[in-house]
């Protein structure tokens, strides 16, 4: 059966009979491809009692199992589970751990980004720079450099300083 090049829906042929089974099951795909959420990226064995549209990526501890590789996406479809493979680009809420995974070859939680806007202002976008902490000079201010010193810590904390 034909069907698209990127999530693999199933295209209606001419002359095809039943063309709304084909139809709903294209419909189906996208109810879960779409906006993805899975359940758990770590289930080392299918869910005894999954609820309908639960979704999970099969993790590499759990392909036996599973019955399909490590990254798999499985999704419950009411009578048994179906297996999908994540298209590059994909990117996915998992529900357990709260955080965004994206695809492209393997399942990532680092993203590739150049930057961050925020307000319309870049940041983030240069490498960080590096400050020296507070030193000599004719006077003294201990809490003036104590509280340089903890910023400059901090922002090295973040990445944002060398």
């Amino acid at each position: 059966m034909p069907q698209t090049d990127r999530l693999g829906l199933p295209l209606l042929a001419a002359g095809q009979g039943q063309k709304d089974v084909t139809h709903n099951e294209a419909l189906a795909r996208l109810d879960h491809l779409v906006a993805l959420a899975v359940v758990s990226r770590t289930a080392a064995a299918p869910p005894l009692a999954p609820a309908p549209g639960d979704c999970h990526i099969v993790p590499a501890a759990g392909a036996a199992a599973w019955g399909q590789p490590a990254g798999t996406l499985m999704i419950w479809q009411g009578s048994g589970w179906q297996a999908d493979a994540p298209a590059a680009g994909q990117i996915a809420l998992v529900r357990d751990e709260g955080v965004m995974l994206v695809h492209d070859g393997g399942w990532q939680a680092l993203w590739p980004v150049a930057g961050l806007r925020i307000g319309g202002r870049m940041v983030l976008a240069v490498p960080p720079a590096s400050v020296a902490a507070p030193s000599g000079g004719t006077s003294v201010d201990a809490e003036a450099r104590a509280s340089l010193a903890a910023l400059v810590a901090a922002l090295q904390a973040q990445g944002l300083l060398l």
